[in-house]
């Protein structure tokens, strides 16, 4: 398996390599050495590959080179343009990483059998690693991405991942949408044309979409209930979110914390990152959180006078607080793996996006009525305390979130188990069968290129064939007339 550099994306991952290893396979996690002893990869049957000593800490190097919360905190707007250094610094990761011949010849050494590979668009040319090794392989994301396995695509009603969360689009954003379906079409940003070239010279030259193509398996991480209705082939499976899971007993501080607070408690998280949250922002949300009639769970850097309302940790066990009867709201960022932790165990959510996904995430929340969306730099304290208040308090938002909660459970079970099906069942008996003829074509026979090129120039044909017929006639017919006169 070979997941991002993130914390998130490995919480993940290792949930389905633990479904994996229950179906009787071995599962080997590659693990960026910043993260190799955090603890993120529990299962102790999992066979841990450290590599990238010499990339740091990527999560914090990523932040501060593309300024991405810097921005967010000036009140910049996240546009394509936006997504420039983003694009630019993952492909710098994977120079690094795809020229290390020592990870390289591990994997060869350990000859796996599969690979499973993070669909993510920023580290798309990770994908050359089982080209050039001749390994069969999966890929799994956050993004149902309708370009990269070729399912047929509508602007008008299908979502990708730059609308605005909303399954209703304006004219105005059925012609965006339309301009980015055609550009991602044709054009691939975050991956290198010279990729395969590069770093296995030895192999054909194809494209890093050519290559997607060969994928046994497309499975994404959204699901039809928190989501919306999508197309789909049936070599993409839409499984829901794999980080969620049962949950643990609480214990120590936290578990005495929570069973003091009669009234219920809040949790505020903003993701397994260490996000830089301004003096100012903390001390608004903190005066908002002492005007609850509830208790405070806030996994931030730091700590406040009131312990007896508010407890702050640098670490909070999520999935097991979501899952808590006394948990009444949310506070989140609106990542992926806390939101389909919140829809998971039915508790309603207060979204606070700062970036990428998060801001889809949260409109469909909205849009869902399972809760709300406010830009933390601009709510004052009083109408944060009284939004987070608000969705406590009101049926409408538990009621929905926890009908969704119970269809989820039941068309989805439980989703790391779920991938790991999917995966075993293609290492079974391979996913040619469910492979569409769209997926094994050419890219100019898939958009009937050449059936628009051979009608437009039969419609040619035609009018110059007519055109001349025309001439000829008014040429008779003007000689006729010069004779008659």
């Amino acid at each position: 398996m070979i997941p991002p550099l993130s914390k998130s994306y490995l919480i993940y991952h290792a949930n389905i390599g633990q479904a994996l290893i229950e179906l009787g396979h071995n599962v080997s996690i590659c693990v960026p050495d910043y993260l190799a002893n955090k603890g993120l990869v529990p299962h102790k049957k999992i066979n841990i590959i450290k590599y990238g000593e010499y990339l740091g800490d990527v999560e914090a190097r990523g932040y501060e080179k593309t300024q991405l919360i810097e921005k967010f905190w000036a009140g910049g707007v996240e546009t394509l343009g936006s997504l420039i250094p983003i694009v630019n610094f993952c492909k710098e990761l994977l120079e690094q990483i795809l020229s290390d011949e020592t990870f390289i010849a591990s994997l060869r050494d350990l000859k796996p059998d599969f690979f499973i590979i993070e669909n993510f668009m920023f580290t798309r040319n990770i994908l050359v690693l089982p080209y050039k090794l001749d390994v069969p392989f999966g890929l799994i994301g956050t993004i149902h991405d309708y370009f990269l396995s070729r399912t047929p695509f509508n602007p008008a009603a299908d979502q990708f991942f730059f609308d605005d969360g909303s399954d209703r689009k304006s004219f105005l954003q059925r012609v965006k949408a339309t301009i980015l379906s055609a550009a991602f079409t044709v054009y691939d940003i975050f991956s290198d044309s010279d990729v395969v070239s590069r770093y296995a010279p030895e192999k054909p030259d194809i494209s890093i979409r050519d290559i997607a193509l060969k994928a046994e398996i497309f499975i994404t991480e959204i699901d039809h209930i928190l989501d919306y209705p999508r197309t789909s082939l049936p070599n993409t499976k839409l499984v829901g979110g794999s980080s969620v899971s049962e949950v643990k007993p609480l214990s120590g501080d936290i578990k005495h914390f929570v069973d003091k607070s009669s009234n219920g408690i809040v949790v505020v998280s903003f993701g397994s990152g260490n996000v830089y949250i301004p003096d100012q922002i903390r001390s608004k949300m903190a005066n908002a959180f002492l005007k609850l009639n509830l208790n405070v769970i806030w996994k931030i850097n730091g700590t406040f006078e009131q312990q007896d309302k508010i407890l702050a940790l640098n670490w909070i066990p999520q999935n097991d607080l979501l899952g808590h009867p006394k948990t009444k709201v949310f506070v989140s960022h609106c990542g992926k793996n806390g939101q389909y932790e919140a829809l998971y165990h039915g508790v309603p959510i207060l979204c606070l996006p700062m970036y990428g996904d998060q801001f889809y995430n949260s409109k469909r929340i909205a849009v869902k009525e399972f809760g709300h969306i406010a830009d933390i730099r601009e709510i004052t304290s009083e109408k944060f305390s009284e939004l987070i208040q608000k969705i406590a308090d009101d049926p409408k938002y538990r009621n929905n979130i926890q009908k969704a909660s119970k269809l989820f459970k039941e068309l989805y079970k439980v989703p790391s188990k779920e991938a790991a099906y999917w995966f075993d069942h293609v290492m079974k008996y391979g996913g040619s069968y469910m492979r569409s003829s769209g997926q094994q074509m050419p890219l100019y026979q898939y958009l009937l290129l050449d059936v628009m090129a051979l009608l437009f120039g039969i419609v040619i044909v035609f009018l110059v064939v007519v055109s001349i017929i025309f001439r000829l006639c008014w040429k008779l017919l003007t000689n006729y007339k010069v004779k008659t006169d």
